[in-house]
């Protein structure tokens, strides 16, 4: 996919030997590359849900290799980096996306479930995420109040700030998958999970107003419109993921039986918000990709397939690891409305998700290919990352 407005990218010089170009690529490794494993995951639950075994199977195995990778790469950085890994979590542009780790661990322990029913190995991924929550969130939380040079509240927070509701309903959801199969502790276990479900929910509405707030507070430019804004959306999904997950468990557990109808026509509201969002997201992404630094007419690729330069082409090619952001809500918002299909009440929703499920693939595909030419970039070009805004550690 080229045109003649769509110029090469100058030469990089090659001289430093790759060992370095590994080294570099380590010490600036984004924590938002956990992304990959939370989109890869639910895209493959999604087609797990919807009977796809040809692509959830696969997109199964690339998840788990993947988060193994990244553990060892981000461990490999902390042990020879650890100024560098520090400075991630003191700088504001880059510290929510630390959240990646948990949602992605969630995200594993559902699949072991789901594809290898182990359940131990689950319990394991979904303890070490309840305790390790509490403390980073109380720490993200404390550096926003209490930080020094602290910007409005419009400059601060964007849709990453929403990653804080996914990882409490990935809690949520991991949680209530456990509850039946951990015999002895389905009580705690379901308490937990719905103390999850509820902070989240409420925490939505509190974020979403700002996130909103932010977005009509003067004019947006292209540039301004990322991949993490798409979590708007999939905040509300993953809720009514978590809602769905948690009304069958309610109604095996005597005290909570009486809860269950209200927690069903909460998720449905969840689901309806979701679904609101989706059209304006989908206008402005086109928007964004025909617009944003092209001179002139776009190229005909382009206006086809907008999302196409989150893969293709030299000079208009947009992808940043924060680009897994937009394909984790359009990979829950499908598996969610197959969940909720599964209530009665709701079975005429099971069309769509169908149809959806096919072009949240196909984001994830572009966005694939974005992330393979970035990282062939820094191994075989010498493209070194930018840098993080704080380097005084």
């Amino acid at each position: 996919m080229t045109d003649s407005r769509d110029e090469p990218e100058p030469p990089i010089a090659t001289d430093r030997s790759t060992a370095a170009r590994v080294s570099d690529a380590v010490e600036l490794l984004d924590p938002a590359y956990f992304g990959f494993v939370m989109s890869t995951g639910i895209v493959s639950i999604a087609f797990r849900e919807l009977g796809i075994d040809v692509v959830a199977w696969p997109l199964t195995l690339l998840t788990i290799g993947s988060y193994v990778l990244l553990l060892g790469l981000f461990g490999a950085r902390l042990k020879v980096f650890p100024g560098r890994f520090v400075a991630d979590l003191r700088d504001r542009e880059k510290h929510w996306g630390t959240l990646t780790c948990i949602v992605a661990t969630n995200t594993v322990g559902i699949q072991a479930i789901i594809f290898f029913e182990a359940v131990q190995v689950a319990a394991i991924l979904w303890l070490s995420t309840v305790v390790a929550t509490p403390l980073l969130l109380y720490y993200l939380f404390a550096t926003e109040i209490i930080g020094a040079n602290k910007a409005d509240v419009s400059e601060r927070i964007d849709g990453a700030f929403l990653l804080v509701i996914v990882c409490l309903q990935s809690l949520a959801i991991l949680g209530a998958s456990l509850s039946t199969a951990v015999t002895g502790y389905s009580n705690g276990i379901v308490l937990l999970s719905m103390s999850y479900f509820a902070a989240g929910y409420v925490l939505y509405f509190v974020v979403v107003t700002i996130v909103i707030y932010r977005l009509f507070d003067g004019a947006v430019r292209p540039d301004d419109w990322t991949g993490p804004y798409w979590i708007t959306m999939g905040a509300a999904a993953i809720t009514t993921l978590a809602g769905a997950t948690l009304g069958p468990r309610l109604t095996a557990v005597t005290a909570w039986e009486p809860i269950a109808p209200l927690l069903v026509g909460v998720t449905f509201l969840a689901w309806a918000i979701a679904s609101w969002w989706i059209p304006l997201l989908l206008a402005i992404d086109i928007w964004k990709f025909t617009t944003g630094d092209i001179e002139g007419r776009p190229p005909v690729w382009v206006l086809t397939v907008p999302w196409s330069r989150l893969g293709f082409g030299n000079r208009l090619h947009t992808y940043a690891p924060t680009a897994w952001g937009r394909v984790f809500p359009m990979g829950m918002y499908t598996a969610c409305t197959v969940n909720l299909a599964g209530i009665s009440a709701f079975k005429s929703l099971a069309l769509g998700p169908v149809y959806w499920g096919w072009f949240a693939l196909f984001v994830w595909a572009l966005t694939l290919v974005g992330t393979v030419r970035a990282s062939l970039s820094v191994l075989f070009r010498g493209v070194r990352p930018k840098p993080s805004a704080d380097e005084s550690v």
